[in-house]
């Protein structure tokens, strides 16, 4: 099955080179700007197509790695002015828009799903590597999924499907993990800053706790990972915590309280805390 690109960013670029690493044939790279078709068709020795109609022509897998805004203009653009092959395949690769993006090209036959990469793509490099350990959410057309399926698994990645109505929901949690632990490690290091701890010298200090606090979860869940006072049951701890918060940053206390209400619940109710 040959594949094509739409998009020739940081995730068009990094899936292409991935898949034709993984011994898939990938044609090149379609993109508004030629330069960028260049750019990705170089990394996989390919064409840059100047004409899309061509690479819908010689393609049977197309995935559309556009930024978000873009994919369903992308998709209404091709539905409405360049000619499909009935069963052809699309697939964008938003972690947060379903396959309804892509609803225009399903009305003209095609097959069409999202494929989400759980990761992040600061540069290809980076993420060329990472991308052998990383999981995929599928979510689409029942038909054809298979074939999605397989190339993960030629591939050696694990994977797991939902439906479009989920697609919402596990965005979200995606940003809880990735983007609001980058906020929760800010809030922990406003303590530092408080004490008067120079920042660059806090994050080195604290990174070997919060790295070794991954590995554990990873390795252990997140129930078994935890520890600290709560897991311990040591009320003093926690009292002399909120009130050094109440005396030197009582802005930081509202949310340390309401970490601590879903700390509890993580250790089951195995403990009585008041946090009043």
């Amino acid at each position: 099955m040959k594949v094509g690109f739409i998009g020739a960013g940081k995730v068009g670029c990094t899936f292409g080179k991935y898949l034709k690493k993984n011994g898939f044939d990938v044609v090149g790279y379609y993109s508004r700007s030629f330069k960028s078709a260049q750019k990705g068709a170089k990394e996989i020795e390919g064409i840059a197509f100047e004409s899309l109609q061509e690479l819908l022509d010689l393609t049977q897998l197309i995935f559309i790695t556009t930024p978000d805004d873009a994919i369903k203009k992308v998709a209404d653009e091709i539905s409405e002015y360049y000619d499909i092959k009935k069963g052809q395949i699309f697939v964008h690769m938003s972690g947060a828009l379903s396959s309804k993006e892509l609803v225009s090209l399903k009305q003209k036959g095609a097959y069409i799903y999202s494929l989400h990469p759980l990761q992040s793509f600061a540069d290809i490099k980076s993420a060329l590597e990472s991308l052998c350990f990383t999981v995929f959410t599928i979510e689409g057309d029942k038909e054809k999924i298979d074939i999605i399926k397989n190339i993960l698994k030629k591939c050696g990645n694990r994977f797991f499907t939902i439906t479009e109505e989920l697609k919402g929901l596990y965005h979200a949690s995606a940003c809880v993990v990735s983007n609001y632990l980058v906020t929760l490690i800010d809030y922990g290091l406003k303590f530092y800053e408080i004490m008067g701890v120079d920042k660059d010298l806090a994050i080195e200090a604290v990174y070997p706790l919060i790295k070794g606090t991954i590995e554990n979860i990873k390795e252990l869940g997140t129930k078994r990972a935890l520890t600290g006072p709560i897991k311990r049951g040591d009320v003093g701890t926690i009292v002399k915590h909120i009130d050094s918060l109440q005396n030197f940053a009582p802005e930081l206390l509202n949310l340390y309280k309401i970490l601590g209400y879903e700390t509890v619940k993580l250790t089951e109710g195995s403990n009585n805390f008041s946090f009043c």
